[in-house]
């Protein structure tokens, strides 16, 4: 615990370097941010919890999953935080991060909108790790995914 909070004085510190330059700081979170400590809490709780709101918090969505973390709560918990969002999709067994953008588990329609109401979103980024298709195939199939779950039907 200790060690996490003196890593959050240090990007406290890069906050206010940064900002009267017009710049602004985050964390993408991995895999080992999800782990939890001894007395429970999450270590992306720890860094959420000691650094100020301003610092972004860039949500890798299919490592949230993969944690079994739920990644609607973890918008919804940290409002205005969450300007990025890799989307990148993940179900369980051996399909893991090889599933295409909306074919895991993620709740997509629900994270999408917790992210634009209240996460204060800003970027989304498609991020696919492995696919069954060639890379191109593998673009265009998630990229007609997400513009498919914004067609008016």
């Amino acid at each position: 615990m200790d060690g996490w909070k003196k890593l959050c004085e240090e990007l406290t510190t890069a906050v206010e370097q940064l900002k009267p330059h017009g710049l602004k700081a985050g964390y993408h979170n991995h895999q080992a941010e999800w782990a939890k400590l001894d007395n429970g809490q999450r270590i992306i709780e720890v860094i959420a919890a000691n650094t100020p709101a301003e610092f972004a918090l860039q949500l890798d969505v299919g490592t949230c999953e993969e944690a079994k973390a739920d990644p609607v709560a973890w918008v919804k918990a940290n409002p205005g935080r969450i300007k990025m969002m890799h989307l990148k999709d993940w179900a369980p067994g051996d399909k893991g991060y090889r599933v295409l953008f909306a074919e895991g588990i993620t709740p997509w329609k629900e994270l999408l909108a917790a992210a634009e109401s209240v996460g204060g979103a800003e970027f989304f980024l498609i991020e696919q790790e492995g696919s069954r298709f060639s890379e191109f195939e593998t673009a265009k199939r998630c990229l007609d995914t997400w513009k498919g779950m914004f067609r008016k039907t």
